[in-house]
């Protein structure tokens, strides 16, 4: 959760408390005035003192302790929805959040200068890690090339990861050889990246689709077109991208 948001919501919650604390003052005020009006002046200050102090004293610490409860039902909810879109290996937005994200990029991107465009990211002979080093092995294989990705993507790409050795990416690009420099630069981020497990040094290179959009896609066909262009990729040797017609 963001700073900005927990900000928000407890400037909201404290401006509800200070409502809260003067209503009950001035409730309990008029209330005890009206019991007290035909009674002697100084009985009439010395019940008004208490109507003003006891409410005065005991909303506050009331509406603290809702305010700090509130706050932490509030931190936990937004973890809940969080944990929901994210993948718990990597912790790039899950195929849910992809989807959703993603279909929203596209249908506002109708008014942009640039042109959305999907890759589609998949490891190569990462079975092979898995059967050699372990699952294990192949978990940190994951998370490392997780990382390659999102430090050598976009800074507003989307980047998911959509299950097993398969990732996407979603940004905006000037054209098709704008597309092909940014997923030059993946491949080779992915290829620069190796790490010991046990003992030995584990590398891998990926394969990657690349689909400009075109007018009328969705983010189906996108992603269709996509992973035809991947398996191209894959077909002429991996460690390679291929761009969709």
């Amino acid at each position: 959760m963001s700073h900005q948001s927990t900000r928000t919501f407890l400037a909201g919650q404290i401006r509800l408390s200070g409502i809260v604390v003067v209503a009950s003052i001035a409730l309990s005020a008029g209330l005890v005035w009206l019991s007290v009006a035909d009674l002697a002046r100084e009985f009439q200050i010395v019940s008004l003192a208490y109507a003003v102090i006891i409410p005065g004293t005991v909303a506050p610490l009331a509406m603290s302790y809702t305010v700090w409860q509130n706050l932490k039902n509030h931190h936990l909810h937004a973890e809940v929805r969080r944990l929901a879109n994210r993948d718990d290996l990597t912790g790039l937005a899950n195929r849910r959040c992809f989807h959703r994200e993603a279909s929203a990029r596209l249908a506002s991107a109708a008014q942009a200068t640039r042109h959305s465009a999907l890759i589609v990211v998949d490891i190569d002979w990462f079975k092979q890690v898995n059967d050699t080093h372990g699952h294990e092995a192949g978990d940190e294989t994951l998370c490392h090339i997780a990382n390659a990705l999102v430090r050598v993507a976009p800074h507003d790409a989307l980047v998911a990861r959509l299950g097993g050795e398969e990732f996407t990416l979603l940004c905006e690009v000037d054209d098709h050889a704008d597309l092909g420099r940014i997923a030059e630069a993946l491949r080779k981020g992915a290829e620069a990246t190796s790490f010991y497990y046990h003992g030995k040094i584990i590398h891998v290179t990926i394969s990657l689709g690349l689909a400009l959009a075109r007018p009328g896609d969705t983010l189906s066909t996108l992603l269709s077109r996509a992973d035809t262009a991947l398996y191209d990729a894959k077909h002429r040797g991996r460690n390679q991208f291929a761009m969709a017609a």
